[in-house]
């Protein structure tokens, strides 16, 4: 039995665990519509046939001209679909657009018609038009149906787009007509009616629809790259088998790569992660979002990410994952975090950054109410000269072992500014000192390499919020002891990044308690860090 006949047997095979694509999930929720303050419908001409098409669309209030992200909904949805990118894109502070390109994939006139890739550009035109966008980065996602629009666009579309990011994509509809046929999914159905108005399945329209049979076009993608994202077990828990992707994949290598055939993923390679769901192969620290990755290619301007996930886009990735040309989206690091409270909520920036860095491992150890080198609270457990060869004990065990961390970004400092230790601020000074040494010392004794050590300066802090009790005068101790840790890191041989001069303009906006950033503050917290990483 040949390798093609083994393929078509494993994807029958599907329909013994696929059931139909859950409509609760936060991708093809179309009864979800509420969207964040800040995004709205608007009405766009179109220019294929006049009539007016919708969108969601959110315009960046940044003084700099901005990224633009097109994300295109799912296929069952349609423009007012809400998009777990939202707020992301809140965060980010980019402009933003959701088009309708036809609404859902149920009738001829969506689906990859004519008229769908005029819309996707109409919508560009309109949001640049209306929108504070830098033009040289429009960026198009999409998930499922927006992955195979994603698709479609890259083999079609004439603006000069930066980046398609295709997550759990369609891209041979015939196929998928009967895997979703023998599997019993509705979308069977949906290909009927957009092929033939629901009368029978039409093979020849449903090819020409498909971007796997569409010719590449490279002058029209002079720059751009395509990212295809699928999860393992999508076909088994989700609707979309992963040979969808990786026959686009393929199709691409031949067509901007000819006779590279060494980069494509053999019928073998298919075979077997169609089966066993997992590559025995992979490198395990490999990853992606925290994600185990099974197989990965990269050519100039065309990726596919094979990683331990279903039908789903890795959110909040996603948006980060866009430019590959940063080392904080193209390299694996090892980094190992470690702050006071600002680094413990769940949109803290140690989270952010992990968000950042979406191909490294993070380890986080920052604990509310930590100090450099006082009991806070009368507590020793928040001194960090006590208990610093724990943390760094904590942090490799979780790490692995054998492995090394890269980077040791260390954000204390505030709580050391408290009106209680107002008269010993200069122990500040000696304690920095003497925790770098420390620092150094456990890596000689454990047989660790010394991670590049960061020191990024404590926040602001706004006196007409903070608890007077507590922190009166602290933003003027914070600004003499970061000016004193700048010459100090550079005593000791360490960087020091000064993220308070950054946060500073309009801090009042950027926390509500005076001390603690809000999300966005914490957002531009990792991303000066990540900044920071890829001037390394």
């Amino acid at each position: 039995m040949n390798n093609k006949i083994s393929l078509m047997m494993i994807l029958a095979l599907f329909s013994l665990f696929a059931g139909a694509q859950d409509e609760k999930t936060a991708w093809d929720n179309t009864l979800n519509k509420d969207w964040p303050q800040g995004f709205r419908e608007v009405g766009i001409q179109s220019s294929a046939d006049e009539t007016l098409q919708k969108a969601v669309f959110h315009a960046s209030e940044e003084a700099e001209p901005q990224p633009l992200i097109v994300s295109l909904h799912t296929w069952s949805g349609d423009y007012l679909q809400k998009d777990p990118l939202a707020e992301e894109i809140l965060l980010w502070g980019w402009n933003y657009i959701h088009p309708d390109f036809r609404g859902s994939n149920t009738k001829p006139a969506a689906c990859g018609s004519e008229l769908v890739i005029p819309d996707i550009e109409d919508a560009i035109q309109y949001a640049i038009a209306n929108g504070n966008v830098d033009t040289t980065e429009v960026h198009i996602i999409g998930v499922s149906g927006g992955g195979y629009a994603t698709l479609l666009a890259f083999m079609k579309l004439d603006y000069p787009v930066k980046s398609f990011n295709a997550w759990a994509s369609i891209s041979n509809l015939e196929n998928w007509y009967w895997e979703c046929k023998g599997r019993g999914l509705k979308y069977a159905e949906h290909l009927e009616q957009v092929t033939t108005n629901g009368n029978r399945f039409d093979a020849a329209e449903a090819r020409k629809r498909s971007p796997l049979f569409a010719g590449f076009q490279a002058e029209k993608r002079t720059g751009a790259s395509l990212n295809i994202y699928a999860g393992i077990h999508d076909g088994y828990t989700g609707s979309v088998p992963i040979s969808q992707s990786i026959d686009m994949y393929n199709k691409l290598v031949d067509e901007m790569y000819p006779g590279n055939t060494d980069e494509k993923i053999s019928e073998s390679e298919a075979y077997s992660l169609l089966t066993k769901q997992i590559n025995p192969d992979a490198d395990e620290n490999a990853k992606v979002g925290g994600r185990q990755i099974y197989l990965s290619r990269e050519l100039p301007n065309l990726s596919f990410t094979l990683f331990e996930g279903t039908h789903e886009m890795l959110v909040p990735q996603g948006l980060p994952l866009i430019d590959k040309s940063k080392k904080t989206t193209s390299e694996a690091f090892n980094v190992m975090t470690l702050g006071d409270s600002n680094g413990t909520f769940p949109y803290s920036w140690t989270q952010q950054l992990k968000k950042l860095l979406p191909l490294s491992t993070c380890v986080n150890r920052s604990i509310a109410g930590n100090t450099i080198g006082f009991d806070n609270l009368n507590r020793e457990d928040l001194n960090t000269l006590r208990n610093i060869d724990r943390y760094l004990d904590e942090a490799y065990a979780e790490l692995g072992e054998g492995e090394n961390f890269d980077y040791l970004f260390i954000n204390l400092g505030t709580n050391d500014t408290k009106k209680v230790f107002v008269k010993r601020q200069k122990e500040v000074y000696a304690n920095f000192e003497k925790l770098i040494g420390m620092i150094r010392i456990y890596m000689a004794e454990h047989g660790k390499s010394v991670p590049v050590i960061c020191w990024v300066s404590p926040s602001p802090m706004d006196g007409t919020k903070a608890n007077p009790v507590k922190y009166e005068g602290g933003d003027k101790r914070i600004q003499i002891n970061n000016k004193k840790f700048e010459k100090l890191a550079a005593k000791k041989g360490i960087s020091f990044l000064n993220t308070y001069r950054e946060l500073k303009p309009g801090f009042e906006n950027k926390t509500e308690d005076g001390v603690h950033l809000k999300a966005k503050g914490q957002f531009q917290l990792a991303s000066e860090i990540a900044g920071w990483i890829d001037r390394q």
